[in-house]
């Protein structure tokens, strides 16, 4: 298990360009890590949104259930399952890949989903328990930076979209809701490289902040 720290800093609109000027003029020499790309990460709850409830509460020690793929929205394909787990200040993935049925005339999640969980290790089976319930997707676009060190990762979220998911029979690919308009900074590090951690923070001209995509989906669904 590799634990990591994971800071997270919403940029209104209007502050944007400051942070791209931080990052550009940062000693650390922040370059380019990776393409941009979209992904595409769709969170398995139970009924009673208990994930959700975790998340809300703020409880130390936590976890989130997810799908993940990338590129285009309406084709699941190359997914892998994550379980992402938090306590106290670190977090950790586990991921396991996943092979989907996708029928893109008859896009069920409900046949999807029994599909690929009968051909998952019966370890991995018991990780999911009872969050097979398909909420919501979220979709943005990310770029991903590093600095010359390779210690300090930053990534840059931007055009967050949610796709309800809770009351259709087939997938929802086509009903999208804003989650905001703001891009999310988000810093990551091993959890030994603490100290690096701060200082990058430190020297940030924004504040870090709690914030959940899926937190502020569900919230963003509630309020229509």
């Amino acid at each position: 298990m590799n634990s990591r720290f994971e800071v997270k800093i919403p940029i209104p609109l209007n502050r944007l360009q400051l942070l791209e000027n931080w990052l550009t003029l940062h000693p650390l020499l922040f370059h380019r890590h990776y393409e941009t790309r979209y992904i595409n990460s769709l969170y398995l709850d139970n009924p009673f949104l208990d994930r959700y409830q975790e998340n809300l509460s703020g409880i130390s020690e936590r976890k989130k259930t997810r799908l993940r793929w990338y590129h285009q929205l309406a084709r699941p394909t190359n997914a892998m399952l994550e379980h992402k787990y938090r306590r106290g200040g670190k977090g950790w993935k586990i991921q396991h890949p996943v092979s989907f049925d996708w029928q893109p005339d008859n896009p069920c999640w409900s046949h999807v989903l029994q599909q690929y969980f009968v051909t998952l290790p019966a370890d991995i089976q018991a990780t999911i328990g009872n969050e097979q319930s398909p909420i919501v997707i979220i979709r943005y676009q990310r770029d991903y930076y590093i600095s010359a060190d390779g210690k300090l990762r930053l990534t840059f979220d931007r055009n967050m979209e949610c796709y309800d998911q809770r009351y259709f029979d087939g997938a929802n690919f086509s009903h999208g809701t804003r989650l905001g308009e703001y891009v999310l900074l988000e810093i990551k590090t091993a959890a030994d490289n603490e100290q690096a951690l701060s200082r990058l923070v430190g020297s940030c001209p924004l504040r870090p902040s709690r914030h959940s995509k899926y937190v502020n989906a569900i919230r963003q669904l509630i309020w229509l």
